[in-house]
């Protein structure tokens, strides 16, 4: 074997083994690099060792186009020279196609890392030109190149057990964020160690059971049961996301007195049934903030409007449709579950607002993708920056769980992994929201779990236990 074809193999061995690290890249989540320098922190630059991959097949085949240089079929005759121009030039062009889709490989793992898809599809062309350059050329000097051969299937059988995905959903242990390096106010300092944490939720591939045989709390469930395609469960944790930042920021600042917190204006309409009486009238995106001249701003305000509605008769609807209102009348119709309760046959939600008077900047964290249970450890640590000597008290400080209007702190998912998580990383008390507290108590029983109903429950608890 020579030595640009040891070059394409060492690439091939270095993705599979960076695979792996991929996957397991929660397990070193206790090193502390400095001050409060979390594992999760070094982890943006992960993505750009995945480079290495390409450059060593730009490097494998640049050592193949110089040794085409010299290259000659040695069988005599005119014609037999024409024939080693040829294949010396074909030999050029095919590893000069790997050289050109390696650097745009390069290019998109550099630019665009948080994109994976673009990294992975990159990264597979290059691969297939790869096996194509190995190909061909055993083929000049062996009429059936097992060697390459041996070696696309066996790769080929390696990738579809690390990721071939399957009809499952694993989530497994993640890592620990440092809220103050995740979210800074202006005006504000560090006082105290305040985590959140993240963990992993995934299609599952073949190789997941055998690491769930390796490592505790590894839970399987099947895709389906999430109700909607894995894009739109994707687009919908970013959306939580950003509304678990507004919504941590905001119900902080009203804790210390520098704005209204959460309100709700309305209730907005987020989808309607095919069957409903108000199709053609509402539509997605109204916001409903009067019927029958009562006012409504929020959910219950709207099911007590609606209660001393008969099913089928007709109602006025105040509706704001971007900068306009309108007034509408619509119909009803009975409830599938009660018929003697009137409905619209729409799904809404609350039109939230959030008071954020002060800036507040966000890292934008590779692998925090979406999600909203950071929202009570947010508002907890921009609390903490805020506040001259600080609220943790000394304590190390981890949690987890959702935050609505008046700093209630509402159930998430996944809190056995973050449980285990939070132990390994050493905090001295993990706050979680009562809901959870068993499953919390799963992952790790020998943790300080403190469950918690509101952001004043966490408040109260740490200045009756200063370290």
């Amino acid at each position: 074997m020579r030595g640009w074809q040891k070059t394409y193999y060492f690439g091939m061995l270095l993705a599979i083994i960076l695979s792996v690290i991929g996957e397991l890249i929660w397990l070193p989540d206790p090193i502390r690099l400095g001050n409060g320098f979390y594992w999760l922190d070094g982890l943006d630059f992960f993505a750009f060792i995945i480079v290495l991959v390409p450059l060593c097949w730009i490097v494998g085949a640049l050592l193949n186009i110089f040794s085409a240089r010299g290259y000659h079929v040695q069988l005599g005759g005119a014609g037999n020279k024409q024939v080693s121009v040829i294949q010396s030039r074909w030999r050029v062009w095919r590893s000069g196609a790997v050289c050109v889709s390696g650097a745009l490989a390069v290019i998109a793992i550099i630019t665009v890392p948080k994109q994976i898809e673009y990294s992975v599809g990159s990264l597979g062309i290059v691969w297939l030109l790869v096996f194509v350059d190995l190909f061909f050329s055993e083929r000049a000097w062996r009429k059936l190149p097992t060697q390459s051969l041996t070696f696309f299937l066996g790769i080929l059988c390696i990738l579809a057990f690390l990721f071939w995905p399957t009809a499952y959903l694993v989530t497994y242990p993640g890592v620990t964020m440092n809220m103050n390096r995740y979210a800074a106010v202006n005006g504000g300092g560090v006082h105290g160690e305040t985590s959140g944490v993240l963990v992993f939720e995934r299609p599952a591939f073949p190789v997941d059971w055998v690491y769930a045989k390796l490592f505790p709390h590894y839970t399987f469930e099947p895709i389906e049961k999430l109700g909607v395609s894995l894009g739109v469960y994707n687009q919908q944790s970013q959306s939580m996301k950003a509304d678990a930042n507004a919504a941590g920021s905001a119900i902080a600042f009203q804790k210390l007195g520098l704005g209204k917190g959460i309100t709700s204006d309305g209730v907005l309409l987020t989808a309607i049934e095919q069957s409903s009486p108000v199709q053609g009238i509402l539509q997605v995106g109204d916001v409903i903030e009067q019927l029958n001249s009562r006012l409504v701003s929020k959910l219950q305000d709207l099911t007590d409007s609606m209660s001393v509605v008969k099913p089928g008769d007709p109602v006025d609807v105040l509706v704001r449709r971007g900068s306009k209102r309108l007034m509408l009348k619509t119909g009803t119709r009975r409830s599938t579950d009660n018929p003697s309760r009137a409905v619209f046959g729409v799904q809404v939600s609350e039109d939230l607002q959030y008071d954020i008077p002060e800036k507040v900047i966000y890292h934008n964290y590779l692998l925090h993708e979406g999600g909203p249970s950071h929202g009570a450890m947010l508002a907890l640590t921009l609390i903490d920056q805020l506040t001259p000597s600080g609220v943790t008290y000394r304590n190390r400080v981890a949690g987890t769980g959702t935050i609505g209007q008046n700093g209630v702190v509402g159930p998430v998912g996944a809190v056995e992994q973050k449980a285990y998580t939070v132990n390994r990383a050493g905090a001295d008390v993990f706050f979680v929201p009562v809901e959870n507290e068993a499953d919390a108590r799963k992952g790790a029983p020998e943790l300080q779990i403190v469950p918690v109903r509101s952001l004043d429950d966490i408040l109260k608890w740490l200045r009756a236990h200063p370290k």
